[in-house]
């Protein structure tokens, strides 16, 4: 089946604890994929020293691509950097989540950390996924089948020979978007895994929230959905407009919108290669960890933030999945026993019949406010 198991891991792992006015808990779930890559983040106690004042409180959700080394890695660093940088200590939060995010890439580049990064790698990662490695990068030698296989399946509509056969060379038009020179000549970086993130930070009886890429942060107030973050997709117009100014292409791969013919993300930690232009600022790269920031203040009615990745938001819409979460809590239900009931219900029971669609890992993160 390509990408995925003959059939699904279900084991969780799972989490839970509490803060000043908050209580957490989480999963994450392998599923259909080969290998887990996604990571997560709750820490109740970040600064407080100086003039930081009370401490803040960090929840994320890190969905891997490529690999579990860079999800992994901001697991274990995120929050020590964030209470170290000057903009944070100067309660300055929006700054301070922007600069965390970068920071996460300066470290990946910095070569004392390369052994730490090789060890988070997946077990045998490189040897799993024949083809895909789920949300980010197509392999080389599945995206050159992909190329012929249109390639083919255009001339064929056309009428016209067979590439390879006395018509249009191999190498030929692949779609109408995918010339025969929209190939990604950018040279490859050691650390070529990456990860979405989605960040909450509270402090100030406000929630900052920090994403990159498409994992999701949802508010529930008084039962309504609110979204504090938006997907980054590469055929958004925003996103596409910077990545052709960096001079990156979108190509469409099998109905798929891809940076350079390879990442379906275009805002991502990590994914070095693609940001290796040294005449650029950081969010101008053609993939940019650059978060977008949303504040809200924390009301009377707010009930908890939900954080996912992909994953669920592929299955759930916001409101849907705020209403499963706030039909299911309660004194007596731990919040870890929620976003499990809560992934199992997005799993997909046939890869085949879903399309892939709840097949990924999935992680799902509740923070219960005004405790």
């Amino acid at each position: 089946m390509g990408a995925y198991l003959s059939s699904p891991i279900t084991e969780k792992e799972t989490f839970d604890g509490a803060g000043k006015g908050v209580r957490f808990g989480g999963c994450g779930m392998q599923g259909w994929r080969r290998t887990m890559e996604d990571a997560h983040l709750a820490e109740t106690a970040v600064g407080g020293d100086g003039t930081s004042g009370e401490p803040a409180q960090l929840f994320g959700v890190f969905d891997g691509h490529g690999g579990s080394e860079v999800a992994k890695f901001c697991q274990i660093h995120m929050a020590q950097e964030l209470e170290q940088l000057e903009a944070f200590k100067a309660g300055s939060n929006d700054r301070a989540l922007e600069d965390v995010f970068h920071r996460m890439d300066e470290m990946l580049r910095d070569g004392k950390y390369s052994q730490q990064v090789q060890s988070l790698k997946c077990k045998n990662a490189d040897d799993e996924d024949p083809d895909e490695d789920g949300d980010g990068h197509v392999k080389n030698d599945a995206l050159e089948m992909i190329k012929k296989m249109l390639a083919l399946k255009k001339a064929m509509s056309e009428g016209n020979a067979v590439p390879g056969e006395g018509g249009a060379s191999e190498g030929g038009d692949v779609t109408e978007d995918m010339e025969a020179d929209d190939d990604c000549v950018l040279p490859e970086h050691k650390i070529q895994a990456g990860c979405t993130a989605v960040v909450g930070l509270i402090r100030d009886n406000k929630i900052f929230v920090a994403n990159a890429g498409d994992s999701r942060a949802v508010l529930c107030r008084g039962g309504t959905a609110v979204a504090l973050s938006d997907d980054h997709k590469p055929a958004q117009d925003r996103e596409k407009s910077r990545i052709e100014a960096a001079g990156g292409f979108i190509a469409d791969i099998g109905g798929v919108c891809r940076v350079n013919g390879n990442l379906n993300l275009s805002r991502a930690i990590g994914d070095l290669k693609y940001k290796g232009n040294n005449e650029l600022q950081r969010h101008e790269q053609i993939i940019t960890a650059h978060p977008d920031i949303t504040v809200e203040p924390i009301g009377p009615n707010d009930e908890f933030l939900l954080l996912a990745c992909d994953g669920v938001w592929d299955v759930m819409s916001n409101q849907q999945a705020v209403d499963f979460v706030r039909q299911r809590i309660g004194s007596d239900t731990t919040l870890s026993q929620v976003t499990s009931e809560l992934v199992d219900a997005c799993m997909a029971s046939d890869p085949k019949e879903t399309r892939g669609i709840g097949c990924d890992n999935m992680t799902a993160m509740i923070v219960q406010l005004n405790k």
